[in-house]
């Protein structure tokens, strides 16, 4: 079923909550509500009232609340406030619910699916077939064979991911295969249009579900002064290049006395690459 009835549905349990809440405090209305009046515009004058029914037409009681009873006033108030809100309640809850039952279970993936394979080669949808766009995005960034960045900068670590890819540190190889174990497709050292200005990004990330790739780095040192200078400069390339954080560019920092924050990872997988 689709994200949206999902929502749907955590909305509709959500309000159902709220709902049962108030129910179980005003299980029988008691009648009674807070009248409050403006005295020759200068002050406020509460009354406990109810309204009384016989026979000709209802009457409304009212008893005067005095300074010392204020508490009185607070609970019919709450108490006015919250009945008020039930109702919206009862009426979002029906609307939810009708709205569940009648929407579309099928979806635009069904769809797409469902058509020939001359036709989806004609085709462009982000409903394409998940593992197909996955693999046509990793060949988009993947290297033809090795460039002068390589041959520059040749990594001489002895750190391997768990997909066999040789990389710079340790962190990288934790990111890496963090990013394999949940399913998110990642290309380590990608062959990007960044590389013409000179940014080698550590990582190209895929949100499979919006289609969308992030650039993300890891800074690692940065307790080391002419590094921190170092990220911060690219950082700022980044931005200039039209990168900006939490849009299409993610990073992560560590120091040689904390080391590297996994929780932080968790928080960005969870944010922006699991959403």
């Amino acid at each position: 079923m689709e994200k949206f009835i999902d929502i749907a549905d955590n909305k509709l349990n959500e309000l159902k909550i709220e709902r049962d809440r108030l129910r179980r405090i005003y299980p029988v209305d008691d009648g009674y509500f807070l009248e409050a009046k403006i005295n020759k515009g200068k002050y406020y004058q509460l009354y406990k009232c109810k309204t009384m029914t016989g026979p000709g037409r209802n009457k409304v009681s009212r008893t005067f609340i005095k300074k010392s009873e204020l508490s009185i006033a607070k609970q019919l108030a709450q108490k006015d406030f919250d009945i008020q809100l039930l109702k919206l309640l009862d009426n979002q809850i029906d609307v939810l619910e009708k709205m569940i039952e009648e929407y579309p279970i099928q979806s635009g993936e069904d769809i797409y699916k469902n058509q020939s394979d001359i036709r989806k080669s004609l085709i462009e949808s982000k409903y394409e077939d998940k593992e197909k766009f996955t693999e046509a995005w990793k060949k988009s960034f993947m290297k033809k064979e090795k460039d002068l960045y390589d041959d520059k900068y040749p990594i001489e670590t002895p750190y391997y991911t768990d997909n066999g890819e040789h990389v710079r540190s340790k962190s990288e190889k934790i990111i890496a295969d963090k990013l394999e174990k949940e399913g998110i497709p990642y290309v380590y050292e990608p062959a990007h249009e960044l590389n013409k200005t000179g940014i080698h990004p550590d990582f190209v990330v895929l949100n499979i579900n919006t289609r969308k790739t992030f650039v993300y780095e890891h800074f690692g040192m940065m307790d080391r002064p002419e590094y921190a200078v170092a990220a911060i400069r690219k950082i700022e390339k980044y931005r200039k290049l039209g990168y900006e954080y939490g849009e299409n560019f993610l990073y992560t920092f560590e120091t040689g006395e904390n080391g590297f924050d996994t929780m932080n990872l968790e928080m960005i997988i969870n944010k922006y690459w699991n959403s």
